[in-house]
C-alpha cells in the first residue's frame, strides 16, 4: 500500500515541482538576470516537457486504479495551465496587433510592456490556484483518499 501512495502522490508532486520551478523561481531569476528572454523561454520549455511527461505518465496506464486517477487529475491540472497559457498568448497577441498601429516608437513601447504584464495575470493566479488544488491533491493521495476532480 506504501509503494501505491508513493507512486499515486509522485504526480502532485510533479505538478507541485514544476509550478515551483518554473513559474516561481525562474521567473524571479529572469526579471533578477539581464537574461529575461532567454530565461524566461527556458523556464516555458521546461514547464511544458514537465506537463508533456504528467501528460504521458497519465496515459500509460497504471495497475493499480488509484495511481491511474491520481495521474488523470495532475494531468487535468496541467490542462488549466495550458488554458491560462493561451489566455495569455491571446492577450499578448491583442497587444501586439495594437502596438503595431501606433505611430509613435515609445508608444509602441509602452502598449507591449502594459500588455505583457496584463497578459501575466492569468497565469500568475492559475499557479497559485494550482498550488492550492495540488496541495489538497498531495495530502488526500498521502492519505489513500482519492480526489475529486
Amino acid at each position: 500500500m506504501k509503494k501505491t501512495i508513493r507512486q499515486a502522490a509522485s504526480a502532485h508532486e510533479m505538478l507541485m515541482m514544476n509550478l515551483a520551478i518554473f513559474h516561481l523561481l525562474l521567473p524571479v531569476a529572469a526579471l533578477s538576470s539581464g537574461y529575461m528572454t532567454i530565461v524566461l523561454t527556458i523556464s516555458l520549455i521546461g514547464s511544458l516537457l514537465m506537463m508533456f511527461y504528467i501528460n504521458y505518465r497519465s496515459r500509460k496506464g497504471h495497475e493499480d486504479d488509484f495511481v491511474d486517477l491520481n495521474w488523470k487529475l495532475a494531468w487535468k491540472r496541467c490542462h488549466l495551465l495550458l488554458i491560462s497559457y493561451a489566455i495569455a498568448a491571446l492577450i499578448m497577441l491583442l497587444g501586439l496587433v495594437l502596438a503595431l498601429i501606433q505611430p509613435d516608437h515609445v508608444m509602441y513601447t509602452i502598449v507591449l510592456v502594459v500588455f505583457s504584464r496584463i497578459a501575466a495575470a492569468p497565469i500568475v493566479l492559475m499557479v497559485l490556484a494550482l498550488f492550492v488544488m495540488a496541495t489538497t491533491d498531495l495530502s488526500q493521495a498521502r492519505r489513500g483518499v482519492m480526489a475529486k476532480p
